[in-house]
């Protein structure tokens, strides 16, 4: 810039002609300081884990500290008593420090990434500051410089203090695949479930429990308006943790295969006999010692006949789904009108294919939708008898099918007005699409507000928590026939609920796909099944 004049200034942008402004035109350069945003997180919302950390003290009874399902004689909780006792440090609230394993973060650039940060009011400042001095004395962060910073959000939940999440998503994008295979969740739960004695640990904010190389804690540092931090911890959110976690239990546990099996964070022994149960529960608390983890104590259940596990209830030889895989088929609602109607039969007829003489069964329900019928179905036996075999063959096979682990997920979602629906699905060796399981849920009222993105992006929010034991740590699909999300891993911050979902899914490896309304008729109908 050039003074041309008391009043005139010659103003040069790069390669750009320059330009003269006059003195009235032009204003002091301030610096904008390091600010946060704020996403907020309402009741009825599938929000983002939140790193939230309390005082680690350790209740002094089995009752405080875990489950034991109500099962066992007096002198069996004696037993597990004096376990858990021997034990006291394992079962913990506050994050144990691994030195089995380290994380680290490769890219496939070589340029930093430095991020602009969010903004933040001046109350949420003050309880961000807090935050962050609780994260230091806790040794989760470090003061220090980097040349990579991403942005730290709030996500608040009313009647309780904002939580910090840092978005990663830009650093994730660039970050390098590893690859580990994730366990056969079929395999785990067959094997836990023929068990007479099950117990279950559930370790205290894993990720936070494995420590980060120099490298990756350059790499995941963030900005706030107290500085720039590096974390010390495996973030939440970072591309590859559940990579490396299931890496650090196939460590830890190695050698006890034939009695405890990790899943992610979860851990499940099971015995035939007493004696053997505890002596299996205690090699398995003195391995988790000895790697300098803990586990959280509510999450926990000892010596129990059934126990939930990766979505079954398992024990005594027997084995169920605690939601059922077709659940969302078997309990449809019987349509009442045309559309309703159009609605149902687009889900049965997207895999007409395998159900034999599908037109000559669904002929009773194909006619009410002739013009010369009314809008308002009028329900006989034919059509009862035509509804119920057609809800029947997609719950059987040849339609539904085992997931095999070894293939990648497809998850199909749709958003209508009134519900959510999904359908987890994968390809066979002949190119065909095989339905694994349906889900459905009726909209809260809260929810039947969102806009359409909103609800969409809702919709693929829940999909993946329920279906996180059979996608969590590979690779997978999205599709979805509302074609914004295809960018949902590149949302701006306009919007604070989309960005938080956004954020929420950071962690998880997953292509978005447009698939056109037409062609998405199964994962709409569900959702209009209310």
């Amino acid at each position: 810039m050039s003074v041309l004049s008391d009043t005139n200034y010659e103003v040069k942008w790069g390669r750009k002609c320059p330009k003269v402004y006059h003195s009235n035109l032009m204003k002091p350069y301030m610096r904008r300081k390091a600010v946060v945003n704020l996403a907020l997180n309402v009741p009825e919302d599938e929000g983002a884990e939140i790193l939230c950390l309390s005082d680690g003290t350790v209740s002094s009874t089995l009752s405080d500290r875990v489950d034991t399902g109500n099962t066992l004689s007096k002198a069996q909780e004696e037993d597990l008593e004096l376990l858990v006792q021997e034990f006291a440090t394992v079962f913990s609230e506050k994050p144990g420090k691994t030195d089995v394993i380290k994380h680290d973060i490769e890219l496939t650039v070589n340029k930093p990434i430095s991020c602009k940060p969010y903004r933040v009011s001046p109350r949420q400042r003050e309880i961000l500051e807090a935050e962050i001095r609780r994260m230091i004395d806790l040794g989760v962060i470090i003061e220090a410089d980097s040349d990579f910073t991403s942005p730290l959000i709030l996500v608040e939940i009313p009647g309780r203090d904002p939580r910090p999440c840092v978005d990663y998503r830009r650093l994730n994008s660039v970050t390098v695949d590893q690859t580990y295979p994730i366990p056969n969740i079929e395999e785990r739960v067959e094997t836990v479930s023929k068990a007479k004695y099950i117990s279950t640990l559930d370790l205290v904010r894993g990720y936070w429990q494995v420590p980060l190389t120099e490298r990756a804690s350059r790499y995941a540092a963030f900005i706030s308006p107290l500085g720039t931090f590096r974390p010390l911890m495996m973030s939440f959110g970072l591309k590859n943790a559940p990579y490396c976690f299931s890496r650090l239990m196939d460590k830890v546990l190695h050698g006890l295969e034939k009695f405890a099996l990790p899943y992610l964070d979860d851990v499940a022994i099971f015995s035939d006999k007493w004696e053997d149960h505890v002596e299996h529960l205690r090699m398995v608390l003195e391995r988790i010692k000895n790697a300098g983890l803990t586990v959280k104590r509510e999450k926990c259940h000892l010596g129990c006949a059934e126990v939930s596990y990766l979505g079954h209830i398992v024990g005594n030889g027997r084995r169920r789904p605690s939601e059922l895989k077709v659940a969302a088929v078997v309990g449809y609602r019987r349509p009442s009108t045309k559309t309703e109607m159009r609605a149902f039969l687009g889900l049965t007829g997207y895999y007409q294919h395998y159900v034999p003489n599908y037109s000559e069964i669904a002929s009773p329900l194909t006619d009410s939708l002739r013009k010369t019928e009314p809008v308002n179905i009028q329900w006989d036996s034919k059509k009862e008898d035509a509804f119920q075999k057609l809800k029947h063959a997609l719950s059987e096979k040849p339609v539904l099918r085992a997931p095999d682990f070894a293939k990648p997920f497809t998850i199909q979602c749709d958003a209508s007005e009134r519900g959510l629906g999904a359908v987890l699905c994968q390809t066979d060796q002949s190119g065909e699409e095989r339905p694994v399981l349906y889900l459905s849920r009726k909209l809260s009222s809260r929810e039947e507000a969102y806009s359409t993105s909103e609800k969409e992006c809702a919709c693929i929010v829940w999909a993946v928590r329920k279906l996180g034991c059979y996608v969590a740590g590979s690779k997978f699909i999205i599709e979805t026939d509302h074609s914004p999300l295809t960018w949902l891993h590149q949302m701006s911050p306009k919007n604070g609920r989309l960005l938080r979902w956004s954020i929420a899914l950071q962690q998880h490896n997953f292509e978005v796909r447009y698939k056109r309304g037409g062609l998405h008729t199964n994962a709409d109908a569900l959702s209009r099944a209310f």
